[in-house]
């Protein structure tokens, strides 16, 4: 059953409403990765009071990073690691090295685990979160141990977790060291890594700014260019002399010069094809005989009848085959009826030509160039996208948690909230729209490469750090035991004996010509100090015995204390039982004392109890006999070996003596007089070994005796009792 401390209870609470605070906010690092310092305060209560408090810190300070993230997977995760570190504490396991060890064989394989089977992250992202994972809880680790370690004046509390043995010099320098380096090399690292993937950010940004202008310009010189062939070619025809029939042959060398339109053809008024490139896709037949007709066509209708120049939108082609093509047409006119057009010239675009614009970003082979048109239909797209043409162009931004100033988009998992690609995109002057996408992964394998760089470096510089402090510990620590050694010894006088080298601080040299120097006044002061304990020593003797005899008489009366009756009782009573002998025990208390104090003063009453102390010790005189003032005005009387006939007699004389008394007030002279009641019990020895036994019954007589008027004298003697032959009554 775990014992719970009230006090140990609120400082683990209080903890962890701080982390739980602190966890709320966690830092940002990159996209969706953060960095949770709220965890060090139960690495605190773990070193200072276990593993069970530890785990109510832990989960208390997980429900802030329940709220911010809304996984439970904390709970389990840090729990787990407080138990853990509370263990390892008990078992004088420094709490670091404890939580590398966690980390590497609990921690990260079942954060690895959890996060498969319950995480929508890609694969991409798994190692490098759970390595983020480890690096931040070391990170946790090494701020409370040094936490607790600096400011150890402020833990101090009853009932905390103490070291089984005393940790050696070596073994503690050795993990300041590992704290310091930890703390300095993961800061500094995670410092040093969020520059890195902001400057690889701002420069991803810059890149694929550039990329999608200038591949946009050069799609728009691209389309342009062609646009500007087929508005040539249909000026030229209008303006030309030549017969119809010669148009096939100029559409042949037009078509050479332009090889990026798949095909092209020219249409009469009526929209029947009489010449095409290449003709051998049509047939030579069809065309001469006029029997192909492209009326339906949008690229006829719009050129023909609007007279204009005419983009149309992706479609698949037919007749020429079923790629997927854009018609760029403009009319041909009567070169002396310019304003009646007599056909058309048509080029349809090979839409895997821009893959010759795509081919013109050789400087980022990792980007990717999508080209859409205004119904978000996919005009080109390359081909590690595998986006067809003609499809839907489907995407979502995505990364909309992520601490970043990229554009994050996804073509494919448009379900997942982590991106897939980081993007930008620029308007084309026809109304299409480029996208230029690069893979998120690589950014992240880059940061997770710096990750395991500074976490292989961290494990390494520990390393170092563990063999070089040793060295450095056995080097200080050393010379101090050799000097310790040699001057428990004697005859040493040489620095060379003490082997104190080059190699040593000169500060051990100094310790050791102090230490030389006070040893020999070290044996001075002995000598010296010698001789006053044996003076002590005696005065001392003296003084006890003077403490002894305070301790054992009443100061005012000179009579032994209650203190000495009580302790005197018992051998007394041992040594008459042993003798099968009578002891008696009678109190004697002075009759209206308070009306003697109040009627002559305190200093009457004192002077009183004097004169009754010296008259008690006349009257009973035996070395046995025990006369003591038990308190107040009252006092004790142990007679061992008494006479039982003579007894009573003997305390009515002393009674009718005191009542004879005059007494002298110190302060005025005035005389007083003052009387006795005594109660008093005779019994064998083995009546009782307790004193309080024996004093009971005696008061009982007391009270008779104060009740029947005072100055009197009642004794009981309860069983029959040996008697005495001797004369004298006590």
């Amino acid at each position: 059953m775990i014992k719970i401390d009230n006090k140990h209870l609120k400082f683990s609470l209080l903890l962890g409403l701080l982390g739980l605070l602190i966890n709320l906010y966690p830092l940002p690092l990159f996209g969706n990765v953060q960095l949770v310092l709220g965890n060090f305060v139960f690495i605190i209560v773990a070193i200072l009071l276990g593993p069970w408090y530890a785990l109510i810190t832990a989960i208390i300070s997980s429900i802030g990073l329940y709220i911010s993230w809304s996984s439970p997977h904390v709970f389990i995760l840090f729990c787990l690691e407080a138990i853990w570190l509370g263990f390892a504490r008990r078992r004088d396991i420094y709490s670091l090295y404890a939580d590398i060890g966690y980390w590497l064989a609990i921690g990260m394989p079942l954060f690895l685990l959890y996060i498969s089977m319950f995480s929508t992250l890609p694969e991409s992202h798994l190692s490098f979160t759970t390595l983020k994972q480890g690096i931040n809880g070391l990170f946790c680790a090494a701020i409370g141990s040094l936490a607790v370690t600096v400011f150890a004046e402020l833990w101090y509390m009853k009932g905390k977790v103490k070291d089984r043995k005393r940790r050696s010099f070596n073994s503690q320098l050795t993990y300041s060291f590992a704290l310091v380096l930890t703390i300095s090399l993961l800061g500094s690292a995670l410092i040093f890594n969020h520059q890195v993937i902001t400057k690889q950010q701002e420069s991803l940004q810059r890149n694929l700014h550039d990329s999608v202008t200038h591949l946009g310009q050069a799609t728009e010189v691209f389309l342009e260019t062609h646009k500007q062939a087929i508005s040539n070619a249909s000026q030229w025809l209008s303006l030309s002399s030549h017969e119809v029939y010669d148009w096939q042959s100029k559409l042949i060398r037009l078509h050479n010069s332009y090889p990026g339109f798949k095909t092209m053809l020219v249409t009469d008024a009526d929209a029947r094809i009489i010449a095409a490139s290449p003709l051998s896709q049509l047939g030579a037949d069809k065309v001469a005989n006029k029997l192909l007709s492209v009326k339906d066509r949008h690229y006829f209708q719009e050129a023909f009848f609007n007279q204009r120049v005419y983009t149309s939108p992706a479609f698949l082609g037919r007749g020429f085959g079923t790629d997927p093509i854009v018609a760029i047409s403009a009319p041909i006119y009567q070169h002396n009826k310019l304003e009646q057009a007599t056909g058309i010239i048509e080029g349809s675009l090979d839409l895997s030509t821009f893959a010759q614009v795509d081919n013109s970003n050789k400087v980022y082979q990792d980007q990717s160039m999508v080209i859409v048109d205004e119904t978000d239909r996919v005009i080109y797209a390359s081909a590690q996208l595998g986006l067809e043409p003609l499809s839907q162009f489907k995407w979502v931004e995505s990364g909309k948690d992520y601490k970043t100033n990229l554009s994050m988009i996804n073509l494919h998992d448009t379900e997942n909230p982590n991106p897939e690609f980081i993007y930008d995109h620029y308007p084309l002057n026809n109304d299409w729209t480029l996208y230029v996408v690069k893979p998120f992964s690589p950014l992240l394998e880059l940061l997770q490469s710096q990750y395991l760089t500074t976490f292989a470096v961290l494990i390494l510089s520990l390393i170092i750090t563990i063999v070089v402090t040793r060295v450095l510990s056995v080097r200080l620590t050393q010379p101090l035991t050799v000097i310790a050694n040699k001057f428990a010894e004697n005859g040493q006088t040489k620095v060379t004996d003490f082997q104190i080298n080059e190699e040593s601080p000169m500060e051990f040299l100094t310790l050791y010509q102090s230490i030389r120097k006070s040893k020999q006044e070290l044996i001075s002061y002995q000598l010296e100090l010698e001789e006053k304990v044996a003076i002590r020593t005696f005065e001392l003797e003296k003084a006890n015995s003077k403490l002894q005899t305070l301790v054992e008489k009443d100061e005012l009366t000179s009579l032994y204390n209650r203190r000495y009756a009580q302790s005197k009782f018992r051998s007394t009573q041992d040594f008459c039982q042993r003798s099968d002998e009578v002891l008696a025990l009678a109190i004697l208390d002075i009759d209206n004392f308070k009306s003697i104090n109040d009627t002559y003063g305190h200093q009457g009453g004192d002077e009183c109890l004097r004169v009754l102390a010296k008259e008690m010790k006349k009257y009973f005189k035996r070395d046995t006999d025990v006369v003591a003032r038990y308190g107040g005005e009252e006092f004790l009387l142990i007679l061992p070996f008494c006479n039982v006939l003579m007894i009573e007699e003997h305390l009515n004389d002393f009674k009718n003596k005191i009542k004879c008394l005059r007494i002298d007030n110190p302060h005025d002279q005035r005389q007083i007089s003052m009387t006795v009641s005594i109660g008093a019990l005779i019994n064998n020895a083995n009546f009782s070994t307790q004193l309080d036994e024996w004093f009971k019954q005696a008061d009982l007589n007391l009270y008779q005796a104060k009740h029947q008027g005072r100055n009197k004298v009642v004794i009981s003697m309860p069983l029959p009792l040996k008697l005495k032959d001797a004369g004298h009554p006590d």
